[in-house]
């Protein structure tokens, strides 16, 4: 799979094509340079002729060649957008490389510049070089460590962008700061965390709606460790978790810029039509307002992934026998060394409000029902042969909607599955029936084990 640089033969497109060879020859892939000969739309610094552009593109091949790199040439003729996406050179290509700067003209209808156009609806991963092309190419000589700064979230394209880290550092070593934009009030709202809020308390600038629970990061800093993983190769990662309102490509853009990163690495959705203008695109504001190079991976085939069994399983437990076979269906399910959490909820009433008027979220249980609802908790765990290879943990909390307290402990226990027991009758022993079941599957992103009586 060879590795391509577009080129319009212009000042900035020669730096993208020196970055393209030393990043090809570290590869041990055949450099392709992909001459766009734009008569409508001509480069101030490009050919004006077809003879010109061939003579031009000859003698840049030639001067990026060395031992051991490979490098052809090829002219094509057409709007740089169109014909950079549909030529089959590209859509085989391993990596594909072009300038930011030095397209020519974009009038004030196109939709967006060249680079835009294209990082937005090619399928292989595309590298918009600015002008720190020459540090790409001592990173890729070896002379120097890049800073990569990777936008991650839940998405399948932030995931096939944290791939793509694995293939940068088959390059070169790559120090990556991993980074997830999120809304503190959204957050406390999905993990259901419950820290007390005394506003009269706190100084005027913690006062900030931008300020990010510590019990929150936490659990943000945990999942985002589970989204990137294991990183192959030489460099150290560091997560970071950066609070923000509005446009996430903007606050990505700040850290980027305070961190002094070389390169920003980000998934595309490539949403065409509405679907952009009503989601918004991040990778399309990072590609707008970088001051660095930007790499930008589309999505992956999504591939079947081996079952395994869950590492964990929540557990709603209202006391009743259904509680009971709920349990012992977690147990049967959680790989060994996993863990088994069990969850009671306690509803919320009119005498319980006065406790929780400086609450947010999903809040403990009432203080006085707090230790005897643990030790009813901890008298479920059955006392097996094999119970000590599964870690078992309790929790109880007070919420309005069943339904919303159990998808929210989800989140914020990071739990696989869900094992729930529904009664015939929901009375005073057991409240779990069919509608609590049928609300945790509509509202709940793992899968539902329901037990029905």
């Amino acid at each position: 799979m060879p590795v391509v640089c577009a080129t319009n033969l212009s000042e900035p497109a020669a730096h993208a094509a020196q970055a393209a060879a030393a990043i090809a020859a570290r590869l041990g892939e055949t450099l392709w340079l992909l001459g766009v000969l734009d008569s409508d739309h001509p480069a101030p610094e490009g050919p004006r002729s077809l003879d010109e552009a061939r003579r031009r593109l000859s003698a840049e091949a030639a001067r990026l060649r060395t031992p051991g790199l490979t490098v052809e040439a090829r002219l094509v003729k057409g709007p740089p957008g169109t014909v950079l996406v549909e030529d089959e050179l590209v859509r085989k290509a391993r990596l594909l490389l072009l300038a930011a700067e030095g397209w020519g003209h974009v009038s004030p209808w196109r939709r967006a510049p060249v680079h835009e156009r294209v990082a937005q609806h090619a399928h292989v991963p595309v590298l918009v070089v600015r002008r720190n092309g020459d540090s790409l190419a001592d990173w890729a000589h070896g002379r120097r460590r890049l800073l990569v700064l990777a936008g991650v979230d839940d998405s399948r394209t932030s995931a096939a962008a944290v791939a793509w880290l694995h293939e940068l550092r088959q390059v070169g070593p790559c120090d990556v700061v991993a980074v997830s934009v999120c809304s503190p009030v959204e957050e406390r709202e999905r993990l259901g965390i419950h820290t007390p809020a005394h506003l009269e308390m706190l100084d005027p600038v913690v006062r900030r709606i931008e300020v990010l629970d510590p019990q929150v990061e936490r659990v943000l800093l945990r999942e985002l460790n589970e989204r990137v993983g294991e990183l192959p190769g030489e460099g150290r990662l560091e997560l970071h978790v950066e609070p923000g309102f509005g446009r996430p490509a903007d606050h990505l853009l700040h850290v980027a810029h305070a961190r002094g990163a070389d390169l920003v690495v980000v998934g595309t959705h490539q949403r065409g039509g509405l679907a952009r203008l009503w989601h918004g695109s991040v990778s399309a504001g990072v590609l707008r307002h970088a001051e660095q190079s930007v790499g930008c991976v589309p999505p992956t085939q999504a591939g079947v992934r081996r079952a395994v069994p869950p590492r964990a399983v929540l557990v709603p437990v209202d006391f009743s026998e259904a509680s009971a076979r709920a349990i012992s269906q977690a147990r049967s399910l959680v790989r060994p060394g996993g863990r088994v959490h069990l969850l009671h909820v306690h509803r919320r009433s009119a005498a319980d409000r006065t406790w929780v008027m400086d609450q947010y979220g999903v809040v403990p249980e009432p203080p006085r029902e707090q230790s005897v609802v643990l030790e009813r908790l901890k008298a479920l765990v059955p006392h097996e042969d094999d119970t000590a290879e599964v870690q078992w943990t309790m929790e109880g909390v007070t919420g309005d909607d069943v339904a919303q307290a159990i998808c929210q402990a989800t989140e914020r226990e990071g739990v696989d599955m869900v094992c729930l027991g529904t009664s015939v009758a929901p009375g005073p022993s057991g409240y779990f029936g069919d509608a609590v079941a049928r609300a945790l599957v509509e509202r709940c992103r793992r899968p539902v084990v329901v037990l029905h009586a």
